[in-house]
């Protein structure tokens, strides 16, 4: 009963139950862990319809935008991730969230947000598709920035500084801190000659690095900030081994194939023995720049993973758990072994690859979609490897 349960929403398309229940809870917890100030607040909407869109690194950035709007929750669309899960489907689906795949084109999702508008209500999307992992911008989903031009609503940026360092996505543990949310003039695509220039200056609003927020937006205490680095730092940025940077108590960062020691501070800054500061930003996009090493060269094998939880997504877009398995990426193929079972994808098959919450891919290809679970691993080191394999980069046997 649990499980198809849904809230009786109004005209408008949200609960009012639901929406107060939400208000005394989930906005309490956020105020709590993020502080949140809302700066320019003459230019924040109170009802729709409009769209209201930001940089995204936290998942509690919709919950922080929502903050002041004591009236009527936001809609919006949101990974469809979160809705396999039973209590999030039921409340975001109670104030008119709908779920999309990230980076997968769905034509039902422009249905649905022109019913947000006939209903006249204010539609949260970040258009950059997913959390940021570093901070700094990702390209805004050139769908979405047609739909802000199509549409011929107000168009409300929202700056959201310290978010990130507030809790980095690949971060265990959250940071106190204060994130400021601010609202800059809304945007009309009246007002703009074409849609070039428009997109132009709907990119320009968000572009900026995360990782360098204002002063009073960095967090100031974290009890284990280190907590989770090995999803970021995937390799060693020294010798470039795999899986060799780690943190024994949340706090100091060592690597298995180097000798160095650092200790991270709260705002996510590696500190060495002399009190030298060292950006992890810089150490990861050093590492991206490193070759790929094959795990096996002789078998073509670069990525390998034992004991993976294997899921399919069902052509009603349900989760069906499926077993553990052994999975490989190949420099030519993703490798799915289970049992008797083998799913083979041809890198060229693959259409679309999305990192859920922080230690799941989601590949989706013609015939199927299928989630694996790389907790243990990073999986935002498969996705990067995935796509320069596809790029026509090939592996090297050492460096």
């Amino acid at each position: 009963m649990v499980k198809g349960f849904r809230f009786k929403k109004n005209e408008r398309g949200f609960s009012d139950k639901a929406f107060v229940f939400m208000r005394n809870t989930i906005i309490p917890a956020t105020r709590y862990l993020f502080n949140p100030r809302i700066t320019n607040i003459h230019n924040m909407p109170l009802t729709g319809p409009c769209f209201i869109y930001g940089n995204h690194s936290n998942y509690f950035d919709p919950f922080m935008i929502n903050m002041g709007l004591t009236q009527e929750p936001t809609a919006g669309v949101m990974t469809r991730d979160q809705f396999h899960k039973t209590l999030p489907r039921i409340f975001m689906d109670s104030i008119g969230i709908v779920p999309t795949s990230k980076y997968v084109p769905e034509p039902g999702i422009i249905r649905s947000v022109i019913k947000m508008i006939d209903q006249r209500r204010m539609i949260v999307i970040f258009p950059e598709g997913g959390r940021r992992w570093d901070g700094k911008p990702k390209p805004l989903i050139e769908t979405t920035l047609k739909l802000f031009w199509k549409m011929r609503i107000p168009v409300h940026p929202v700056q959201i500084h310290g978010s990130h360092l507030g809790w980095p996505r690949w971060a265990d543990k959250y940071r106190r801190g204060s994130v400021e949310l601010r609202f800059l003039d809304p945007v009309h695509a009246s007002d703009f000659k074409d849609y070039d220039t428009f997109a132009d200056y709907c990119r320009e609003l968000i572009s900026f690095d995360e990782y360098h927020p204002p002063e009073d937006a960095v967090p100031k205490s974290c009890k284990k900030p280190a907590s989770g680095i090995q999803r970021l730092l995937y390799r060693c940025p020294e010798t470039g081994t795999d899986g060799a940077v780690f943190s024994p108590d949340g706090i100091n960062v060592f690597s298995r194939a180097a000798g160095y020691k650092y200790n991270m501070n709260p705002a996510s800054r590696l500190v060495d023995n002399q009190g030298n500061t060292i950006s992890i930003i810089g150490l990861f996009e050093k590492i991206n720049r490193m070759p790929m090493v094959s795990a096996r060269h002789a078998d073509g094998v670069i990525l390998e993973k034992p004991g993976s939880q294997i899921y399919m997504v069902d052509t009603d877009h349900q989760l069906v758990k499926l077993d553990r398995a052994f999975v490989e990426l190949r420099d030519d193929r993703l490798l799915v072994l289970m049992g008797a079972t083998q799913y083979d994808l041809s890198l060229d098959d693959i259409r679309y690859i999305s990192v859920e919450q922080n230690h799941k891919i989601t590949v989706t290809t013609p015939k199927q979609t299928l989630q694996i679970d790389l907790e243990g691993s990073s999986a935002l080191q498969w996705q990067l490897y995935i796509n320069r394999l596809k790029k026509g980069e090939k592996p090297v046997k050492s460096i």
